[in-house]
């Protein structure tokens, strides 16, 4: 891996904190409740733990390329695939977004078809980890409610 840009170390630092913080949920969720939801209008648990790798790698593809992809990998369906599909995924996307220049990172992209206006490839890396954090509090509910022991937040 390159060394990334001196603004992106701190960034690099905190995703990488983020993705061990969620993993280390993720391992708590037991593959037998994959299809269980809170409602019938949310997502299941399966599909909400497979929406934290794939909100990650469309968002970063998005930031990297200026736009979202419109395919998405194959949702996996146990916990341990999961995460081995989620830990590769985000090492070779961190790799990537390492090799970006302070000039890729201020440049303006319209990720969602200018549907939202524009955004700097910067600022929407930001979104992505908002993005992850927001979806794991959901997880540690889920995971709450199914009487899973899940770990601390910090």
């Amino acid at each position: 891996m390159s060394t990334p840009a001196p603004d992106l170390e701190p960034f690099i630092k905190r995703w990488n904190h983020t993705h061990k913080q969620s993993v280390r949920l993720l391992r708590v969720a037991p593959d037998d409740q994959f299809g269980w939801r809170t409602c019938e209008t949310a997502m299941t648990l399966g599909e909400l733990m497979n929406h934290l790798w794939f909100g990650e790698r469309g968002l970063v593809e998005a930031a990297l390329t200026g736009e979202i992809p419109q395919q998405k990998p194959a949702p996996k369906t146990s916990t341990e695939e999961l995460i081995a599909a989620f830990d590769q995924s985000h090492a070779e996307l961190v790799a990537r977004v390492a090799a970006l220049t302070p000039q890729q990172l201020s440049e303006e992209i319209a990720p969602f078809g200018g549907k939202y206006g524009t955004m700097t490839r910067e600022s929407l890396l930001q979104t992505m980890r908002e993005h992850e954090i927001h979806h794991r509090g959901q997880l540690y509910v889920y995971l709450r409610m199914l009487g899973a022991d899940v770990p601390s937040l910090y």
